[in-house]
């Protein structure tokens, strides 16, 4: 038996118990060296990691024909690659730590899979325990990771929000299952330059506030915290650090500094750029050598002000950042005015052009 999936509303959970690989002894703990842990995880137990940032994902080869996993957590959803080709969507539905299956029937032999958290839930922390194999199987070596390192710095548009949704307005949980991260534009341009990613994002936030004004979430104060909700532990930020930082603030400080007519007043407009300056410091000082790429949204404000950072920069001597923007697209959003999967694939076109284009990863 496997999951159903095919209709973008409709995900249904793997059943609980139908394969006796979940009762197999064959428990391959999370500290195993042999698995690959990507994005941000809580390390602090190493046999049980914990993570919350958008876009974390797991990378494990092993040989056998089923694989399970041991996890705690019921609100999000996940894409399952195995062998390099999509499997299935996971979601977990029992609360607490509990054992699932993945995927069975497969070839005896060597296999490879994926496992990418989809959405972005809030507020919350989930664990992972470890994988389950049939009797038999075993994790191996895994090929190296990719050299080129991407940070993508963003809010909802970064995450892919409900990218995968046939409707406009819909309530944001309702959004979790039609999210879809790996068709967004940040993984669509890590693949494009076979690069490792990390995405530090969060949705409604900004440089300076989010959505609704509120200045307390913010994304510069979360850089540091290796859980996105969480002011510890504290994320070691010299353990990964990019070639390339993405830089995509700015639509919810739009919204939560204009006033009651729409404006952003000459003030606030000043209180951005001066909190992406220091943002952008912040960067140099803790990714030496690093280069930034920062991106403006379709919005006027946004892109006069981002270019003037830039400009500004640039005229003070540091010719490690660059400006990029991406287009309004016409019929391309969906769920609350987010991006479709089709405006996702021209936003990342637009920004690998311009990566190209300056030569970044020379």
């Amino acid at each position: 038996m496997k999951l159903l999936i095919g209709l973008p509303k409709i995900v249904l959970p793997f059943l609980i118990g139908y394969n006796n690989l979940l009762f197999s002894a064959n428990f391959i703990p999370a500290n195993h060296p042999d698995i690959q842990y990507l994005g941000r995880w809580d390390m602090t137990d190493p046999l049980q990691p914990k993570h919350s940032w958008a876009g974390v994902y797991i990378h494990v080869d092993f040989t056998g024909t089923s694989i399970g996993v041991r996890m705690a957590d019921n609100d999000n959803y996940y894409n399952v690659y195995i062998d390099g080709k999509f499997h299935n969507i996971f979601h977990g539905n029992q609360p607490g730590e509990t054992d699932y299956v993945l995927a069975d029937s497969l070839i005896n032999g060597r296999h490879t899979l994926v496992f990418s958290k989809r959405n972005c839930a809030q507020n919350k922390v989930y664990s992972f325990s470890g994988f389950l194999l049939n009797d038999d199987g075993e994790l191996l070596l895994p090929p190296p990771r990719p050299s080129r390192k991407i940070e993508f710095i963003g809010d909802s548009f970064t995450i892919a929000e409900g990218n995968e949704a046939t409707e406009f307005n819909m309530p944001w949980e309702e959004t979790f299952p039609v999210s879809n991260i790996d068709k967004g534009f940040a993984p669509i341009i890590a693949r494009h330059f076979n690069a490792q990613y990390h995405i530090t994002a969060r949705s409604g936030i900004g440089m300076v506030c989010d959505w609704t004004g509120d200045r307390t979430l913010n994304l510069p104060d979360r850089f540091n915290q290796a859980l996105m909700d969480a002011p510890e532990p504290k994320w070691d930020l010299q353990q990964w650090i990019p070639n390339l930082v993405v830089i995509c603030l700015g639509l919810n400080d739009h919204s939560g500094l204009k006033d009651k007519e729409g404006n952003v007043s000459s003030e606030n407009s000043s209180l951005y750029q001066k909190r992406y300056h220091d943002f952008v410091a912040t960067i140099r000082s803790v990714y030496p050598g690093v280069k930034i790429l920062a991106v403006a949204a379709h919005v006027d404000w946004i892109r006069e002000n981002v270019r003037q950072i830039v400009d500004e920069e640039k005229a003070n001597g540091k010719q490690d950042i660059y400006y990029a923007q991406f287009d309004y697209f016409r019929n391309g959003y969906v769920a609350n005015g987010h991006p479709s999967v089709g405006a996702h694939q021209k936003i990342a076109e637009q920004l690998i052009k311009m990566i190209e284009t300056i030569n970044l990863f020379k």
